[in-house]
């Protein structure tokens, strides 16, 4: 095994051009062989083309370093799906690769058939960000993979704003989970084409309070609109609890002033 694991990342993948998705996917998979990280395949109808590359290579990795899977020993696409039951079946399957000798596990993965439903998509979303919470700590990386061509642009973003790192360039705002549970990361800009968006993202990021707050952290949030905070202040009012926002720039704690948000407050930075 190679020395030195590769750092936990939770990526989003849509793709339309198949070649590059394999080029990107071989890569992201190598990296975790060459960590020392037990990988998994697990391919989508469109999305083929690295399984062959895995097996040709396999006799040179350890046993076990390598496993391909058909999508419904993974994700059974029947039936209402189970955000906690996912995330628990990843946890074991995590600990039971580091149990085993490997450095973590690594993940590639075409969920594009789990998505198609509004009530699918909804309930994945939800997983999506239960999950990057969980790789923020545990040795555990995945690039999660949709087909853009079969689930459009809006439901990829409701999907990639999830994610730590995504090449949905269109993404206007990326809303991802901090290291503990009641805190939360805001990049990019909430503006007035990603409103609706982001007040859809924030009813699925499961936040919980710690003595009655959460955290979200804006460090690196170029712009939010006065629509963007009414949604916090919807999404404190329904949790009953106070959004801490920690943010440098100086037009936000005008405007929740302004706007008489009792449900924020703003630690300005900077």
């Amino acid at each position: 095994m190679a020395h030195g694991a590769s750092s936990p990342e939770h990526t989003c993948w849509a793709y339309d051009d198949h070649q590059t998705f394999v080029l990107h996917a071989r890569a992201f998979l190598h990296a975790g062989l060459t960590a020392g990280e037990q990988v998994w395949y697990v391919p989508g109808r469109r999305s083929s083309g690295v399984t062959g590359w895995l097996l040709d290579g396999a006799p040179d990795w350890p046993p076990g370093a390598v496993r391909v899977f058909d999508p419904q020993e993974v994700y059974s696409a029947a039936g209402a799906f189970d955000p906690v039951a996912q995330l628990t079946a990843y946890m074991a399957a995590t600990q039971d690769a580091v149990a085993a000798g490997f450095r973590g596990l690594r993940v590639v993965a075409d969920a594009t058939a789990m998505v198609r439903t509004r009530p699918q998509l909804d309930a994945f979303v939800r997983y999506e960000y239960a999950i990057g919470r969980y790789m923020r700590t545990a040795p555990l990386s995945a690039l999660c993979v949709y087909d853009r061509t079969e689930l459009g642009d809006r439901a990829v973003a409701e999907l990639a704003c999830v994610h730590r790192r995504t090449n949905a360039g269109h993404v206007p705002f990326q809303m991802y989970p901090g290291r503990t549970a009641r805190d939360t990361v805001l990049t990019g800009e909430v503006d007035g084409s990603a409103e609706d968006l982001f007040a859809t993202v924030l009813e699925r990021a499961e936040l919980h309070p710690v003595a009655g707050e959460v955290v979200v952290h804006a460090e690196e949030l170029g712009f939010i609109t006065h629509r963007g905070l009414l949604a916090l202040q919807r999404h404190a009012e329904r949790r009953e609890l106070t959004v801490v926002i920690r943010t440098p720039l100086r037009t936000v704690a005008p405007m929740v002033g302004a706007l008489g948000l009792t449900g924020i407050r703003v630690e300005s930075l900077g």
